[in-house]
């Protein structure tokens, strides 16, 4: 359901919405859930405004603990899809607007909804604390920083700090 057939739609504001799942948007190695998109679509005689909010939940490891949570998310998003009557409109920098034939029966929003929701995916997977407390598996996060905690010596690094120490 991520190609919309706009030949058929009137001018005016149409609505949509779907549930697409991590393999129908190609999402490869990010583990998705849950996947809901709300789609409005302002028509008119020149241009396609889509408007849009897609929803879901990742399936993460924390980052702490290394056990599986689940992080959820949303993104609006918006992209402007401009008839081109003179066929020569050329592809900008921006990514928001896109050109397309007036004999342009279907809108695929399959990439860009990729692209939305893997920008999304979180740089640190860290489910959040209360108290000190992981909300995962319940163990003090201070246990995972404290740079100060024992820590078993690797043989190899020994004799390397034998010879900076010796002088």
């Amino acid at each position: 359901m991520e190609k919309i057939n706009i030949a058929n739609l009137r001018e005016g504001r149409h609505e949509f919405e779907f549930t697409p799942s991590a393999e129908d948007l190609e999402l490869g190695e990010v583990k998705c859930k849950d996947l809901n998109v709300r789609l409005t679509l302002d028509k008119t005689a020149s241009q396609i405004i889509v408007s849009g909010k897609v929803s879901g939940q990742f399936e993460l490891m924390c980052n702490w603990c290394t056990e599986d949570f689940r992080y959820p998310f949303s993104k609006e998003f918006q992209t402007a899809y401009r008839y081109d009557f003179t066929g020569d409109a050329v592809e900008g920098e921006d990514d928001n607007l896109k050109f397309i034939s007036p004999k342009t029966i279907y809108i695929d929003l399959r990439d860009d909804l990729r692209d939305f929701i893997l920008l999304t995916v979180p740089m640190r997977a860290v489910p959040g604390e209360d108290n000190g407390i992981c909300k995962v598996c319940g163990r003090n996060i201070n246990e995972f920083l404290n740079p100060e905690r024992e820590q078993e010596m690797n043989p190899v690094w020994e004799k390397l700090i034998k010879l900076k120490t010796k002088e």
